[in-house]
């Protein structure tokens, strides 16, 4: 038998979600960037476009605009936490952008300090319109053959989409992440930025703790590969062997 090297202290993460009372469609979330970026100063609020003097801040995007439910949200997650007043000290009750009016009235807050690590159970989550596969990842998979094969190929993307995350957040993983029991749901494609993608729905078991409503994947932050906890947890027979 191996010594356990699952991650049991875990890695706290500051996380805050703000529903607005304002609808908005998944594909609307851009409005919702753009009222935003209309209202906070852009060069204090980085982490709010994530956009440099000399170019792309090419990181794990800490503030995240979403449509939960159908409802206009952000995600704050670590030290952007400390950027929220940018925002709401100086907040309007409505924003137009392209013709359509942006309210920031406040529906819900929901704060939490997670403790990320690998677990010695699976959990189980869907990931809607996830992004995994762009320029060369795109040719490899469509050149796969087989079923099983194009799923390895997927569950290797969503491991390393896991890693940036880790990375983003500034959570050194210690242990074995786990993706069992992968499903696509549905796939087509969709528009991002201008580019063609092909989006997947999938479900899946892992061994690590996600926070809901986070992205994984191309678009992260404008929300594409959104995380949503299933709220059943796998019984002790489900547990990781240590084998």
């Amino acid at each position: 038998m191996k010594e356990n090297s699952q991650d049991n202290t875990g890695f706290a993460l500051p996380y805050q979600e703000f529903v607005f009372e304002q609808d908005l469609k998944p594909f609307e979330t851009d409005l919702l960037r753009t009222a935003v970026l209309k209202l906070i100063d852009t060069k204090e609020g980085i982490l709010y476009h994530n956009h440099k003097k000399d170019g792309f801040l090419y990181s794990y995007p800490l503030i995240q605009y979403k449509s939960i439910f159908g409802k206009a949200a952000i995600v704050y997650l670590g030290k952007a936490i400390g950027d929220i007043g940018n925002l709401f000290g100086n907040i309007n009750q409505e924003v137009e952008v392209e013709g359509k009016k942006i309210s920031f009235r406040i529906k819900k807050i929901y704060a939490q300090l997670y403790q990320l690590r690998v677990l010695d159970y699976y959990r189980n989550y869907n990931l809607i319109q996830w992004l995994p596969l762009q320029n060369e990842n795109y040719t490899a998979y469509a050149n796969i053959e087989g079923d099983k094969e194009k799923e390895d190929f997927l569950k290797k993307i969503l491991t390393g989409n896991i890693l940036s995350f880790a990375e983003g957040v500034g959570w050194s993983v210690r242990g074995e992440i786990r993706i069992e029991n992968f499903e696509i749901k549905d796939e087509k494609w969709t528009s991002f930025k201008g580019h063609k993608f092909l989006a997947f729905n999938i479900n899946f078991d892992t061994n690590v703790f996600l926070p809901p409503h986070i992205g994984l994947g191309k678009g992260a932050a404008h929300n594409y590969g959104v995380v949503y906890p299933v709220r059943k947890f796998h019984n002790q027979a489900n547990r990781l062997n240590d084998e």
